[in-house]
């Protein structure tokens, strides 16, 4: 009780509240002393008080001897300042929130966002990539949770104008941290490796604890996580992650593309470069198309607008085998991960998004099934 006390009477909205309170009794007690006439009776001294103090003035009242106006002076310039103090007290949480969400440790209220931890020098890029992939004009929400300073996040913000950047600053593997990125309600976390200039088993390892800690917090929550080594995929997909990117895969086949088959290279950059008007697109299929054949879809595509359909995808909740060994590394996890590994069985989660690239004309249109166009 003696805690809540303290902490209540060392309250600014208090004390000012008190102070505008023990002014309005005082001056209509006082007024009731010094005036004679209407303004002294019942309620009216305390309603004049009151019009003073905030400089209203509505003129219904006013003193008339001589000490009744000094008295009143006295009153407007205790008013002003206690008026005063109260609008500083207002703005000054205004002006507090405003400086602790430039420097990212304000919880954030947002909804269907995308959350961005961890930063190194690709994460520009992909903030560009996804401003640029944005063609039809949604409102991105997107959080950046890392050590950046207030000015680098403010560059940021100037640069990527058309998605509204917020920031949070600290720990992305913190519950806490990740609480006032308001996780819980986000589309989709992108992890990332923080600056990629000491151990990369390291990044790694934080960035399947990140995955953890997500998941743990609600298993729902869409996690694309960016691992270094490949050695390490078999841990994130035990975290559960939903689709992981390997450092270098795709550039290590490119390179042998450029040597062995010349011209694949440069195809596939202008199917995958965020810049070319032929990037691949996805598209919903026309809910009449369902039941029919891919052949008909093909034709109605490329009559319509002439895009090209290359193939169709579906996202469902797939279980690896991976995920049902224990966390806990005991000798019979290891005996049956050998014996799986012998036999070639693969004890990776499935990507949820499954591809069919290029499907017969004579293949059924699924309910749930989208389309994959080159435009």
């Amino acid at each position: 009780m003696q805690i809540w006390l303290k902490t209540l009477i060392r309250n600014s909205f208090f004390q000012v509240g008190i102070g505008l309170f023990i002014t309005m009794i005082l001056g209509g007690v006082v007024l009731q002393w010094l005036e004679t006439g209407d303004i002294s009776k019942g309620n009216n001294p305390f309603w004049w008080a009151i019009v003073t103090m905030t400089t209203v003035g509505y003129g219904d009242f006013s003193p008339e001897t001589p000490e009744g106006r000094m008295f009143a002076v006295f009153i407007m310039f205790a008013g002003i300042t206690l008026v005063s103090l109260l609008t500083a007290s207002i703005s000054s949480i205004f002006v507090a929130q405003k400086i602790r969400e430039g420097k990212g440790l304000e919880k954030l209220n947002l909804s269907d966002h995308f959350i961005l931890c961890g930063w190194n020098s690709n994460a520009n890029k992909i903030i560009n990539s996804i401003q640029l992939l944005n063609h039809n004009q949604r409102k991105i929400d997107l959080v950046l949770i890392n050590d950046l300073s207030e000015e680098e996040i403010t560059q940021l913000k100037t640069r990527f104008s058309k998605i509204k950047i917020h920031f949070v600053s600290g720990d992305f593997a913190q519950e806490e941290t990740l609480h006032r990125a308001s996780i819980v309600d986000s589309d989709t976390v992108i992890i990332i490796p923080n600056n990629l200039d000491n151990d990369q088993n390291s990044h790694d390892e934080k960035t399947i604890f990140a995955t953890l800690t997500i998941k743990s917090i609600d298993a729902s929550i869409r996690v694309v996580a960016y691992l270094l080594d490949r050695e390490n995929l078999t841990h994130i997909k035990r975290a559960e992650a939903d689709e992981v990117v390997v450092s270098d895969d795709f550039s290590l086949n490119i390179l042998a593309s450029h040597v062995i088959d010349p011209g694949v290279p440069q195809l596939s950059n202008q199917l995958i470069n965020t810049n070319s008007d032929s990037r691949f697109i996805r598209k919903l299929i026309p809910q009449n198309f369902v039941g029919k054949k891919y052949g008909e879809l093909f034709n109605h595509y490329r009559d319509k607008n002439g895009a090209l359909l290359v193939g169709l995808y579906y996202e469902d909740e797939n279980l690896g085998i991976g995920s049902i060994l224990s966390a806990d590394t005991s000798s019979l996890d290891n005996f049956i991960e050998q014996k799986l590994k012998e036999g070639g069985i693969s004890l990776q989660e499935q990507s949820k998004v499954h591809v069919n690239v290029n499907p017969s004309a004579d293949h059924i249109i699924k309910e749930g099934e989208k389309a994959l166009l080159i435009p």
